[in-house]
């Protein structure tokens, strides 16, 4: 049987499924006060979304803006984190701030790169692609 005969048996609303993943955050413990590390929902964000989130830090030239980089990487995981609902309204007045990046921010701190990291695994981006690339040279 061919790709296409398995892909007519396929359902089509699997499409729309978007992967999801729990990891753990040491600072959301200690600001809710539990004693072992606390349980985020990630999940996969859409190919363009995630491409459009991942070049804002990317100068018009090419380059790097190294300046941009934390503000990049604060929204992929407002955009990536299902629970806790970042873009909260309630949540975000709670903890004294107006937007999710604020309220992400202040909720994970020095965590937010190994979240982002999460998310970019999850959304289907790895370094796989650099070894790849590496194998084929040689």
């Amino acid at each position: 049987m061919n790709i296409v005969d398995e892909l007519m048996k396929a359902d089509a609303s699997k499409t729309k499924e978007y992967a999801t993943k729990k990891i753990k955050s040491n600072k959301l413990a200690r600001i809710i006060g539990a004693e072992e590390p606390v349980e985020i929902t990630i999940r996969e964000i859409k190919p363009r979304r995630f491409n459009d989130l991942s070049t804002r830090h990317i100068k018009s030239n090419g380059d790097v803006d190294y300046s941009k980089f934390f503000d990049t990487k604060l929204i992929i995981v407002t955009e990536g984190v299902e629970e806790p609902n970042l873009k909260d309204k309630k949540l975000q007045e709670h903890f004294g701030v107006e937007r999710a990046v604020d309220l992400a921010e202040i909720l994970f701190g020095s965590e937010i790169n190994t979240i982002a990291d999460a998310i970019t695994e999850i959304s289907g981006y790895t370094d796989d692609v650099e070894e790849e690339v590496e194998d084929i040279k040689n």
